[in-house]
């Protein structure tokens, strides 16, 4: 059976983004003159339930190599444009070679901050703090830390009134050959409001 690679993923990935915010723009209508909506006022604050996110990547490759991310991720916005989130991260990726057979679970947490600079462009900032084997060491089993600087941007793609779905760019600047993913990363996720 032949699996579809990493990259041929994303690209799928992000055509169908892409195509389900096209069909969903062709859905809206303009609304009459007594249906437009009212704009806030300039003094009218937003609710903690208005700030709350929540969203995170989902995704995998199956075939050798095999690869699971699973990274949920809790967000407020601090202003309409700037918002910062916390997740967890969680990762599985195996490799056989003849008769070698190698498997790691990474696992850990992520911080980042995300600018709105033009309505669904965004520039974003993070840390992931991961936890692996280390295949260098002469220690069984022996797991370190490493740290992940991510910086870059991307797209956000209304699905629904309160789904997005994100299409991000990274460069890690603090890769080792321990980084459990290679530069450019690009990630395909979700985002919606409570």
């Amino acid at each position: 059976m032949r699996f579809i690679s990493n990259k041929r993923f994303y690209i799928l990935m992000l055509g169908f983004c892409l195509s389900i915010s096209f069909l969903h723009a062709q859905s809206d209508t303009i609304p009459r003159r007594d249906e437009r909506p009212k704009k806030e006022k300039p003094d009218e604050k937003m609710t903690l339930k208005d700030r709350l996110f929540w969203g995170g990547n989902v995704g995998a490759w199956l075939g050798n190599p095999t690869f699971v991310d699973l990274s949920p991720l809790l967000g407020i916005k601090i202003t309409e444009k700037f918002s910062i989130g916390v997740g967890g991260i969680y990762n599985y990726y195996s490799y056989k070679y003849n008769n070698y057979k190698y498997s790691v679970n990474f696992y850990g947490a992520r911080i980042n901050a995300r600018y709105f600079i033009y309505n669904n462009i965004f520039l974003q900032a993070g840390v992931d703090e991961i936890n692996r084997d280390n295949p260098y060491s002469y220690i069984p089993n022996e797991r370190i830390w490493i740290q992940n600087i991510l910086v870059g941007g991307g797209l956000r793609y209304p699905i629904s009134d309160n789904i997005y779905c994100l299409a991000t760019g990274l460069w890690n600047l603090n890769y080792t050959r321990l980084s459990p993913y290679p530069n450019p990363i690009i990630q395909i996720g979700f985002v919606g409001r409570f």
